[in-house]
């Protein structure tokens, strides 16, 4: 019989004891975690590290079992060099969340850290080379082979740490997805990975019971981070000998929930034009308690898409390819029903950013168009005023606020004589103290100075388009060697005119 299940009672006992041993020397060197009246809600410094505790019972279950049982699946399990490679990436991982709890790295050194170890994991043969292919052979990746596995460690780490939100959130995801990954090896006969998935699950819970609501101990990066690791690792190893439409789709659809949490933060911060390192109360667990759920109601709640989730994950395994098909669809659907609820906020930000996009590209096309059209439509002016006009009409298109010609004599001709133009538009409800770009560009042609332009733009601190400068560029031009092509302006000086509301 197969040492599963005294792997997971020892490790579920370990976990514990080693959780309550960590916590007393957390409290005591004072590496605990205090409330900030934000994201921090809970009322007292409540311990970090509780990492340490899952780690020390992950790899101390193994070991104990082993000597316990003398199962040979364990000992081939420790003669495994994968196994080896998995353990000493995971110490990395846990002393990059240690060196973050205690002392704190910045969000640049430390997503660096978490780089380098997933390339070293590709070195040590955890990669993801192939995709199944239900249809024929598995499409090989080649040379995407190495950052789609850099891309797979880095977003389980970020999915579960960026889950961590509330007590008993982050490490009851990692038992449920671990405890998929566990049915899913013993169903394809992959021992290696059902017996580590077993320690993963027990020393997980373990750590549980004393961090459900209220908690007495934290994961701290140390411990999300590595539980984001191992469950890469393990998802990685058990998706080996699985026959399905995509290998990983198992342990993707087991983790679906932190990683739609993800997905939702980095898509708000992007469309927010914020680093996505920054915190909000934006993710899935701050919504359902402003929904009024308590904290417990909404652990549980999150549990429970969590095992929705794995059922799913499990009905994939072994079935033919239109019931994988089937199975993914009713994912998708569940997917958008919860962005969709969940995801308001974020699907109002992508439609804003979608409508100011197309607004922007549109008013940069009419921009330059009108450029283009009026600079070849002044080769026809028979006269100064026919070039203002031209312009106007330009200027109207690029929805600029004021624009100001003044032009001196040429000499030799009409030496001293100057005509001054004005157009303002008073559609765009300018105010007094409105931001506005002003640009001033100097009219010269053949070597003469024949005046100048001067342009307006209410901005308001939003950014220029390039193509608004560089269209006034040509315009500019187009007006001085027009100007200078006539020879004259012909009228006497004309006071200032307006075609429009000043």
């Amino acid at each position: 019989m197969l040492p599963y299940g005294p792997v997971f009672a020892i490790a579920v006992a370990m976990g514990f004891a080693a959780t309550l041993l960590v916590r007393g020397v957390a409290r005591r060197a004072g590496v605990v975690d205090r409330p900030d009246g934000f994201r921090k809600t809970q009322k007292d410094a409540i311990p970090l590290l509780g990492g340490i505790g899952v780690f020390v019972a992950f790899c101390g279950s193994l070991g104990v079992s082993c000597l316990v049982t003398g199962a040979p699946e364990l000992a081939a399990c420790f003669q495994s060099s994968d196994t080896w490679f998995l353990l000493g990436g995971a110490t990395l991982v846990l002393l990059l969340g240690f060196v973050d709890d205690v002392w704190g790295l910045r969000a640049r050194w430390k997503s660096l850290g978490m780089l380098l170890v997933s390339l070293a994991m590709y070195g040590g043969g955890y990669r993801i080379g192939a995709i199944s292919n239900p249809f024929g052979k598995d499409l090989g990746l080649g040379w995407l082979a190495l950052p789609l596995t850099a891309f797979w460690f880095m977003g389980c780490m970020n999915a579960i740490n960026l889950i961590d939100g509330l007590d008993g959130l982050a490490a009851g995801v990692t038992v449920f997805a671990a405890g998929t990954v566990l049915m899913v090896g013993m169903m394809f006969g992959n021992t290696g990975a059902s017996l580590l998935a077993a320690a993963l699950a027990g020393a997980t819970l373990g750590f549980l019971l004393l961090n459900f609501h209220p908690a007495s101990i934290y994961l701290g990066d140390c411990g999300s981070l590595l539980l984001g690791f191992l469950l890469a690792c393990i998802g990685m190893k058990g998706a080996q000998k699985s026959q399905m439409v995509v290998a990983l789709m198992i342990p993707v659809i087991a983790l679906g929930l932190p990683i739609m949490d993800t997905s939702l933060a980095i898509l708000r911060r992007w469309l927010k034009l914020v680093p996505f390192t920054v915190s909000d109360r934006q993710h899935i667990h701050h919504k359902l308690l402003e929904m009024g759920l308590s904290h417990r109601t909404t652990v549980l709640v999150m549990y429970g898409g969590c095992l929705i989730l794995a059922v799913l994950a499990l009905l994939m395994t072994g079935t033919h390819s239109w019931r994988a098909a089937a199975v993914l669809l009713a994912v998708g659907l569940l997917t958008f029903i919860s962005i969709r609820t969940l995801g308001r906020n974020e699907y109002r930000l992508f439609r804003k950013r979608v409508a100011d996009y197309l607004t922007e590209r549109e008013h940069r096309v009419r921009s330059r168009s009108a450029g283009y059209v009026a600079s070849g439509s002044m080769r026809n002016a028979q006269s100064v005023e026919d070039i203002w006009r031209t312009f106007v009409r330009a200027a109207e298109k690029m929805e600029l606020d004021r624009v100001d010609l003044a032009l001196s004599g040429l000499p030799g001709n009409n030496v001293g004589t100057s005509r001054y133009f004005r157009w303002q538009n008073g559609l765009n409800g300018r105010q007094q103290d409105d931001v506005t770009w002003t640009a001033v560009f100097p009219l010269r042609a053949n070597g003469t100075h024949l005046g100048r332009l001067r342009v307006q733009k209410v901005t308001n601190g939003q950014p220029l388009s390039a193509e608004i400068p560089e269209t006034l560029q040509l315009l500019s031009k187009a007006v001085a060697m027009n100007v200078e092509r006539l020879g004259t302006y012909g009228a006497p000086t004309v006071r200032p005119r307006h075609t429009a509301r000043p």
